[in-house]
């Protein structure tokens, strides 16, 4: 905010004409405005180089640090290129100086806008994840409750993995005790999540089978061994390292499921697991 006051203040002395003004804001609005699309690492890093070639051919080599900040905003450097054709070279580095200002502040209000939007977007996450203030008992949308448990996780998905969406364009509820149905998504997505090391893509699925819904999460890592799959839903087997798995997760969601009047199983070869999970559907989805 002070570079942005000390450089309006400097163009404030300027004997600018209507045109040229217009001309300066207009360039200040449209590098500021929120649907700029931003560009990839190694677009970024060309048009720093250009545009910090832009300002030392005329002149404004200690501005090279602009450079940076326009680039992020995908700024190229020919729009640039008007300043110094309409405006005398110290009236153009007071001009920059300010836009560069300016398109600081906005990235870091746009940044806050869209981290206080995550924040809620979490929040309500939670809220839906833990079933906060409803029934032990209560109609769950299956949808709903695989994309809460997505968005919890998506601490680890945004690292590497992709996530493709098969979602059966029907509602699918089921009777489920508070936020257990959770629980089995997050283990078998987590375990879907580490299998591939943190990077591959994860597929989820459901679709109607009589009166069932099945929910299907699958992943392209490795596979299980032939040696290890009769044992995975044996309490307190785990294929992970000391401290890393208690061995109780897909124990615990096959209780879950059980519970629930439901059935879990498994596939697997190399490049292709699914789990599986068969869930009686609420009279209401039964008979739609």
């Amino acid at each position: 905010l002070i570079k942005i006051k000390s450089a309006s203040l400097e163009l404030g002395r300027r004997d600018l004409t209507s045109a040229q003004k217009l001309e300066i804001e207009k360039l200040e609005a449209s590098f500021t405005q929120k649907d700029v699309i931003p560009a990839d690492a190694l677009t970024i890093s060309d048009l720093e180089d250009q545009i910090d070639s832009l300002l030392r051919s005329h002149g404004q080599n200690d501005l090279w640090q602009l450079a940076a900040d326009l680039a992020r905003r995908n700024i190229k450097p020919e729009v640039l290129e008007s300043l110094f054709a309409n405006l005398d070279a110290d009236t153009a580095r007071a001009a920059l100086v300010r836009i560069a200002a300016s398109v600081e502040v906005a990235s870091l209000l746009h940044e806050i806008e869209s981290s206080t939007s995550r924040i809620s977007d979490l929040v309500l996450a939670i809220k839906e994840y833990t079933h906060m203030d409803q029934a032990p008992v209560q109609n769950v949308d299956i949808v709903k409750s695989l994309e809460t448990t997505l968005t919890i996780l998506n601490h680890k998905l945004k690292q590497g993995v992709v996530v493709q969406r098969d979602y059966q364009k029907v509602p699918f509820l089921v009777d489920s005790f508070g936020s257990e149905l959770n629980q089995v998504w997050t283990n078998l997505i987590d375990n879907a999540i580490d299998a591939m090391h943190g990077k591959g893509e994860l597929r989820v699925r459901t679709y109607r089978d009589d009166t069932c819904v099945v929910v299907e999460i699958g992943d392209n890592g490795p596979g299980i061994s032939p040696e290890v799959k009769p044992h995975i839903f044996e309490p307190f087997f785990t294929t992970k390292g000391v401290g890393q798995g208690t061995g109780l997760g897909l124990d615990t969601a096959q209780r879950i499921v059980k519970k629930h009047r439901g059935n879990i199983q498994v596939t697997s070869k190399p490049g292709d697991t699914r789990f599986q999970v068969w869930l009686p559907l609420s009279e209401t989805s039964a008979t739609g």
